[in-house]
């Protein structure tokens, strides 16, 4: 009971020092933009902005109606198409994605949401319908390809796409209806650019607070940060539980929720590195991790018996984002004995360890291979793996992992991946 006063009193003095939070609301004219998308599509599932008038022809517009309507019935929920701009100073901060979740969220209406932006580019999010369809949103080989043929004349096969994109979805596997995630949401409306530098003109109070409250204001929230935290962990574990290893920014021992986190983060990052990367040599292979990422997330992130899975779509989410930053075809294989670790950069024989599993000699992290050096490492530095009951050495868990040693045993890793996952 002391120990829960003293973490109170900390946490309020902490908040009565940063001062008191500012919920400010969006502007009324926020969103007026997607209300008036939102009550156009009530009306006709096919809205063209007017700034894009010239992106589709009547004939054209026509054709991709007939196709909404029979992606509709065969899906038995609606279809919408939206054509608009969306410059980085919208609502979305130009994000194709936010503007559909954003969308749907105002409307209220589930169904397959599908848009075109002012440069042909298409998105499409798929909110509780059932059917499972995966789309790799560089594969320009794909029917509905995200990227116009040619971008100088970016609305000429605009149609074609469109409706190819529809039948996609509208012939793909039935499944659960279920909702897509987005990885990371836009800035409130107008707080764009909220962090900037301070103006030159700085008023006499505020120079004095700065300089002389700002200070120690500064040491003491930090240290009662530290308090509480130092409390919170003290209360939260048992005495006689060992404190996990950490090397990096990796536990050893993470929870479900933390792979979760990590995972869609990673998966999103490449995702958007996808988009904005110029790559050619990495780039079938990111195509490729991601699409294997991306099914690994969305099977595993509610399934505590598949927490190796989403560590599995960390590293592969990793190594597409590697592939595309290095341009290179074949990333590097992650460190093994915990592969949360990242990149590895050398292969030693290790002596201590007792899971004979690992491949020899075993690819190692900068870190991990410092302590190889050391002392050597040991089981306890093997990464462990949540899981009903208890947590598990990744090398105790069967599966296409161990088998390939997380790419360590062969340059068949992402094949055999996808054969696991059932995708050729």
């Amino acid at each position: 009971m002391r120990r829960a006063g003293t973490v109170a009193m900390l946490a309020a003095l902490l908040l009565a020092l940063a001062g008191p939070a500012v919920a400010a609301d969006d502007p009324p004219h926020a969103y007026q933009r997607l209300d008036r998308i939102s009550a156009a599509l009530e009306k006709d599932p096919l809205f063209v902005d007017p700034d894009v008038s010239h992106a589709l022809g009547e004939s054209e517009r026509a054709r991709v109606r007939r196709a909404i309507g029979a992606t509709s019935r065969s899906l038995g929920v609606p279809a919408y198409v939206v054509v608009v701009p969306n410059p980085g100073d919208s609502e979305s901060q130009g994000r194709d994605e936010a503007f559909l979740f954003a969308l749907h969220e105002r409307s209220g209406r589930d169904g397959l949401y599908l848009m075109s932006n002012s440069r042909g580019g298409l998105e499409s999010e798929a909110f509780r319908v059932p059917r499972r369809y995966r789309y790799s949103v560089l594969d320009d080989d794909q029917p509905g390809s995200w990227r116009p043929a040619d971008r100088e004349r970016p609305f000429d096969d605009l149609a074609q796409r469109i409706v190819e994109r529809l039948d996609s979805y509208a012939t793909a596997p039935s499944a659960s209806p279920g909702m897509p995630t987005l990885y990371s949401s836009p800035d409130p409306f107008g707080e764009e650019n909220t962090l900037r530098p301070a103006e030159p003109e700085i008023s006499g109070p505020l120079v004095t607070g700065l300089l002389f409250a700002g200070p120690a204001a500064a040491v003491l929230l930090y240290w009662t940060g530290v308090g509480v935290l130092a409390l919170l962990r003290r209360e939260s574990t048992p005495r006689n539980k060992r404190k996990p290893v950490r090397h990096g920014t990796a536990w050893t021992e993470p929870s479900m929720r933390r792979l979760r986190r990590q995972a869609a983060n990673e998966v999103g990052a490449l995702r958007q590195a996808l988009v904005t990367a110029d790559a050619e040599r990495g780039r079938p292979y990111a195509i490729s991790a991601y699409d294997a990422a991306q099914i690994l997330y969305d099977d595993a992130k509610e399934d505590e018996d598949r927490a190796i899975d989403l560590v599995g779509a960390i590293v592969l989410a990793r190594q597409g984002q590697a592939a595309l930053s290095r341009d290179i075809a074949d990333p590097p294989v992650p460190c093994v004995v915990n592969p949360l670790h990242g990149d590895s950069v050398r292969r030693r024989r290790l002596a201590k360890l007792t899971h004979k599993v690992l491949p020899k000699p075993c690819p190692l992290c900068e870190t991990c291979a410092g302590i190889e050096t050391r002392q050597g490492l040991t089981d306890r530095h093997l990464l462990k793996v949540p899981g009903p009951g208890r947590s598990r050495p990744h090398t105790a868990i069967p599966g296409v992992w161990r088998d390939t040693a997380w790419g360590a045993t062969g340059k068949k890793f992402l094949p055999r991946v996808m054969r696991y996952l059932g995708v050729e």
